[in-house]
């Protein structure tokens, strides 16, 4: 016995799925071009880079000359504040009373002068600020 299928038109009330507009769909596929030009490039830019031996001799010179930075960094700052501390402790326990007399003696007086302007300026008075405040100086 031969049965025959029925053809059933589709039901009416079964939702459509929405078609992606073809703003989402060339976004979507320049997104994926992009991408694939990325990968395409940063494999071409690491080979040829990690092949180059100009590129691998100047990544040990520059490794070599941060590292001795560094290390030189650290010791000549040490030196620096160790320098300045001697200096500091020295104008601390020194006379200032010495200095002060020579300045009343000279009895010469000047006219005040206006204060330099621009970054000179600020970066003289920034130095005569740390000065006094560390003792050192006028």
């Amino acid at each position: 016995p031969l049965t025959t299928h029925t053809t059933h038109p589709r039901p009416r009330n079964r939702k459509r799925r929405p078609q992606k507009s073809s703003v989402a769909r060339s976004t979507m596929s320049a997104q994926f071009i992009q991408r694939i030009a990325n990968y395409i490039a940063n494999e071409l830019l690491i080979k040829g880079l990690s092949e180059s031996r100009t590129f691998q001799r100047f990544a040990l010179k520059t490794d070599k000359h941060l590292t001795q930075f560094k290390k030189g960094g650290a010791e000549s700052i040490n030196s620096t504040l160790d320098e300045l501390h001697k200096t500091a402790t020295k104008q601390a326990f020194s006379t200032s009373s010495s200095a002060a007399a020579r300045a009343s003696s000279s009895g010469v007086t000047r006219e005040p002068q206006p204060p330099l302007r621009g970054v000179a300026g600020f970066m003289s008075a920034f130095g005569k600020e740390v000065r006094k405040d560390l003792g050192l100086g006028k």
